[in-house]
């Protein structure tokens, strides 16, 4: 599913793309085009002048000017007085002229009459069809103290033509190796974009499969304690009843946590309200003393000698937070051992901590243990720790704008904190 996401959002991106770089190819190449075909014209029409110029200042013609001329641009000359054609043309014969003449007469140009209106008489045109191909032409006649002379200068474009095709290829070469190199571009970071995506489903899958797994033991549990609860004693029916109570309880916590993890349970936060760090603390410790009394373990509250000031926070997700955090410790805190309750302004900051005495937890995991189904021991032999905790408790914090951390205790053993803005 994802590879073929990947290949659609490629598709969709190349093709926006390769629009964009197509367009730009095309409007390109229209401009040189026309900057080129001016550049042409612009060069034609200038030697002809100059020949004209030069016909009529010197009245005589360069063989060797005009015919480097003609070879520079290209040109097709042909050059008649008082209606005879001049052998330096190198068109004596009127026949090989005669398209010509149909083109000039087409115009309004006829080149067989001296001028009537004007001492010059020219005509330019940019585009005539020949029988041998298109041409540029022009044609001018000039009146003289002898009578008249004629000069008609065409340019085939079958030249021009063929190096606006070779630069329509380069540009067209040029447009596919862009909407390629964009392609893979493109399919790179498709690649990337659905990363996160790919992460994602990974991890709800591990989070089913995880889940499922933890499920299947209590359920397994109460349904045998039910398949043998009609045969027991009587005496130990009572007895049994409760450790399937128990065992239905440690399902219910399992799935209240799931439910927070998935986004079923409590989706938006308590609303924030004022209040005192210490107190908060207090009250947790007062809570907490005998579950810590049962389990052999002692709670001890370190608090700084100047009350802290008050501060905006979600009670309810602080208690919870504090209290995964209490549960852990007392889990794995060593039996007489005490487990310490700090809390201390820490700058803008107001930071609540839990230390224990226990075998801690080594660096390279230390950022692990907010991951959702982490154990230390990795075992998941224990009924009675799901892995969820912390996982539970850093979805709270993401809530309620706290930060959770987790470092060494001083002497050995792990110190879990939770930390508020104070503003």
């Amino acid at each position: 599913m994802l590879a073929r996401l990947r290949r659609r959002l490629t598709l969709l991106a190349a093709a926006l793309t390769g629009c964009v770089v197509l367009a730009v190819a095309v409007v390109s190449f229209l401009l040189c085009a026309s900057l080129y075909t001016a550049q042409r014209q612009a060069a034609f029409e200038a030697a002809v002048a100059g020949l004209s110029s030069r016909w009529e200042t010197e009245n005589a013609l360069d063989l060797d000017q005009t015919q480097n001329t003609a070879f520079q641009n290209g040109l097709c000359l042909y050059f008649e007085e008082n209606g005879q054609p001049l052998v330096l043309s190198g068109l004596t014969e009127s026949a090989n002229m005669e398209p010509v003449w149909q083109a000039l007469r087409q115009a309004g140009f006829d080149p067989e009459l001296p001028p009537l209106f004007s001492q010059t008489e020219t005509v330019e045109l940019e585009h005539v069809k020949l029988s041998d191909g298109s041409v540029r032409l022009s044609a001018c006649k000039q009146t003289t103290g002898e009578g008249w002379r004629m000069l008609i200068a065409w340019q085939p474009l079958h030249t021009e033509r063929q190096t606006l095709c070779w630069a329509a290829a380069a540009f067209s070469l040029v447009a596919v190796a862009g909407i390629g190199l964009l392609a893979a571009i493109c399919w790179c970071v498709a690649g990337r974009a659905i990363q996160p995506v790919r992460q994602a489903m990974d991890q709800q899958r591990e989070f089913v499969r995880a889940a499922g797994h933890e499920l299947r033991t209590p359920l397994g549990v109460l349904r045998a304690g039910l398949a043998v609860l009609p045969l027991e004693k009587e005496s130990e029916i009572k007895r049994h009843i409760g450790l399937l109570d128990a065992e239905a309880a440690r399902m219910g916590r399992l799935i209240d946590e799931l439910l927070i993890l998935s986004g079923g349970g409590m989706v938006r936060s308590s609303a924030p309200q004022l209040l005192e760090p210490d107190t908060l603390l207090l009250d947790l410790a007062e809570a907490w003393e005998p579950a810590a009394h049962s389990a052999g373990r002692r709670l001890q509250v370190v608090l700084p000698p100047q009350p802290l000031p008050p501060v905006q926070a979600c009670r309810e997700e602080l208690c919870q937070i504090l209290s995964i955090f209490l549960d852990n410790a007392l889990r794995y805190a060593p039996e007489g051992t005490a487990v310490e309750l700090y809390c201390a302004a820490q700058g803008r900051k107001i930071c609540w901590e839990v230390r224990d005495h226990g075998p801690g937890i080594p660096d390279q995991v230390k950022e692990a243990v907010f991951q959702r189904f982490w154990r230390a021991d990795a075992s998941r032999s224990s009924r009675e720790h799901f892995g969820l905790g912390l996982s539970v408790a850093q979805e709270l914090a993401g809530r309620c704008g706290a930060q959770l951390g987790v470092s060494d205790t001083p002497g050995g053993g792990a110190t879990f904190r939770v930390e508020v803005p104070r503003g």
